[in-house]
């Protein structure tokens, strides 16, 4: 399965979701499975939040700008 195209809120093709699930909304994904000829609409939500701090410096300095690979 291969992901051909992410969206943020608010594009097009987001709308409808991002009204159902508003701020709570991170991403819109399509992924396309080639073997079977079907497109499956993906999304990624906000289901909790709470304050966090790390450890000790060396944890933060690590972890600055890291962005989840898709």
């Amino acid at each position: 399965m291969r992901t051909r195209l992410k969206l943020k809120p608010g594009q097009r093709g987001t709308k409808k979701l991002q009204a159902l699930y508003g701020d709570r909304l991170i991403c819109v994904r399509y992924r396309y499975d080639f073997d079977t000829g079907r497109r499956f609409k993906t999304i990624e939500l906000i289901v909790d939040e709470k304050a966090w701090s790390p450890r000790n410096q060396h944890d933060a300095a690590d972890h600055v700008g890291d962005v989840a690979a898709d």
